[in-house]
């Protein structure tokens, strides 16, 4: 408790303040959305006062352990005779109308479809749920499997955020001691860049699965003795057999939501490390893991496993070592760099988002690829705006050509100036390449051309992509050649080597193309992931 105290994992009494009272305030507006939208769709006065609306949290802050700067997970629950429509029409046009509301983007046609809205300074993320019910006011109980009854998937999946929140702390034994162990594994998640469902990784939710799991386990135990049998248990759990809290229900009958089940569904059946919801209907948090993101994660809790037995061989220790930041970008010799570019920070941040989404699946292709025997994407892309004064300089800073000179302008700098700007988010994976065979002669060809032609596509197969305001890039890059953006509180880059030979990037037509890369110098490193020792260099061919 003491290291995460000192590790400001803790909110303080001013923001907590500040949290309760946009709460209340969120609150009051669903109810005025839903009455206006009663009175809008010919109901009276009196039964449009009853129809009420509701909002209810869930994630991190529902489950009470969520930090400085957390974001609030919320779902905006309303009567039948409100539709998503309106929700994502006039409500957010009251939200935009908001003063507190400094920040809005609607994302639709995501999986559970969001509004992400910065609010007094608090990220909240808005969700919809509509409840096959004349009204949702105060009587309205989420336990009940029967809430689900005659709803659609989104809003059943919105609705199943706080029932298993709340499922989880009803089916642990000691609340205190899950909390206090889920913030430790949540920070070291989070330090070691395992913590990211849309990348392959767990979430939050599967997370503080795992953590309610091992309390079970050890009901009498203390944090500091869950947090140090979590990892041992998992890096040997005999996956893919399932983690749950309870046995899965059925649910109610005539209910037909799909249940998680292995034995006859062959998605299910796919899954590398499932960790299953407890509430109804059951399903895998941990569904978007890869190949990779699987090998990356159980060589973390290999190195937790090492680090929690010194600490509890050692009554006193510091658990700070647990939480060292992992050095990505000095992991590898070979990354992938990709470049979302739009001309608006408005179009940067849903454009970013969608090209983030569509990682995972690269992920898995480049796992595919010849020679690739792992591929590491980075949590947390790097959002970077630049300054032109030129158009060649506008499409380098959109593929990522710009010299550090020009990178390292400042807009106070250009006042009165005739320039534009270009707003861009880098993502980054690296790359663990296979090794050369000793009676092997040349050098050899990692084709990433088809990987990163899918991939592409698929951004750019977004229904609001629009060329002329927004682009994708993907390029192979050096360990040494990282944009000086990628390191932290003035963490050197990596020094540069004399260049040992030249490759290529190659076109479709198999031409080298004017921005070919430098050979990609592929030397073993050292970190947790220990990619083995690979060829000197490698021929890259990609596209975009």
């Amino acid at each position: 408790m003491a290291d995460l105290v000192a590790l400001n994992q803790f909110e303080s009494e001013q923001e907590r303040k500040v949290r309760e009272r946009l709460l209340s305030n969120l609150a009051q507006l669903v109810t005025k959305f839903v009455h206006d939208v009663s009175i809008k769709r010919g109901l009276s006065e009196k039964v449009a006062n009853e129809a009420g609306g509701r909002i209810y949290t869930s994630g991190s802050y529902r489950l009470g352990v969520h930090g400085p700067g957390s974001d609030i997970d919320t779902i905006c629950v309303c009567p039948r005779h409100v539709y998503r429509e309106d929700f994502f029409g006039e409500f957010q046009q009251m939200l935009r109308d908001w003063p507190a509301v400094t920040e809005i983007s609607a994302v639709e046609s995501a999986f559970v479809p969001v509004m992400k809205t910065v609010i007094s300074g608090v990220e909240v993320d808005l969700l919809f749920a509509r409840v096959n019910l004349p009204e949702a006011g105060d009587k309205l109980d989420l336990e009940k499997d029967e809430i689900l009854r005659g709803v659609d998937d989104a809003s059943q999946r919105s609705l199943n955020g706080p029932r298993v929140t709340d499922m989880i702390l009803n089916l642990v034994p000691e609340v205190n001691t899950f909390r206090t162990a889920l913030r430790t594994i949540r920070l070291w998640a989070k330090r070691r860049g395992i913590y990211a469902n849309v990348l392959g990784y767990p979430g939050g939710v599967a997370w503080a699965l795992l953590t309610a799991r091992i309390c079970q386990l050890y009901p009498n135990a203390a944090p500091s003795t869950i947090v140090a049998k979590f990892f041992p248990i998992y890096y040997q759990w005999g996956w893919p057999n399932p983690v749950l809290l309870k046995r899965i229900d059925p649910g109610p009958p005539n209910m037909t939501h799909q249940v998680w089940n292995p034995r006859t569904d062959r998605r299910d059946m796919a899954h590398r490390m499932p960790v299953i919801t407890p509430a109804y209907p059951s399903m895998c948090s941990t569904h978007n893991i890869t190949a990779s993101t699987m090998t990356i994660i159980k060589n973390e809790m290999l190195r937790a496993m090492q680090i929690t037995d010194k600490i509890i061989a050692n009554p006193g220790s510091s658990w700070v070592e647990l939480f060292d930041r992992l050095d990505f970008f000095g992991m590898y010799r070979t990354y992938v760099h990709i470049i979302a570019s739009a001309s608006t920070p408005e179009g940067i941040k849903d454009w970013s988002g969608t090209v983030e989404s569509r990682i995972r699946t690269l992920v898995q292709d480049l796992e595919q690829s010849e020679n690739v025997l792992l591929a590491h994407p980075h949590v947390g892309g790097v959002g970077i705006n630049f300054i032109c004064l030129t158009e060649e300089e506008q499409a380098g800073a959109s593929q990522g050509e710009l010299s550090e000179e020009v990178m390292k302008r400042k807009e106070e700098d250009f006042v009165g100036k005739d320039y534009k700007k270009v707003y861009t988010k880098n993502f980054f994976i690296g790359l663990d390449i296979e090794k050369k065979p000793k009676d092997s002669q040349g050098s050899r060809v990692l084709n990433l051309f088809y990987a990163s032609k899918r991939f592409c596509s698929a951004c750019q197969g977004w229904d609001k992509y629009d060329e002329q305001e927004m682009s994708v890039c993907l390029k192979p890059a050096k360990r040494s050649d990282m944009p000086f953006y990628v390191f932290p509180d003035g963490q050197p880059k990596p020094k540069k080597k004399g260049k040992r030979g030249q490759d290529k990037v190659r076109s479709d037509s198999g031409a080298p193309t004017d921005n070919a890369q430098a050979a990609v110098d592929a030397a073993e490193t050292s970190d947790s992931q220990g990619p083995s020792k690979r060829p000197k260099w490698v021929t890259v061919e990609t596209m975009c």
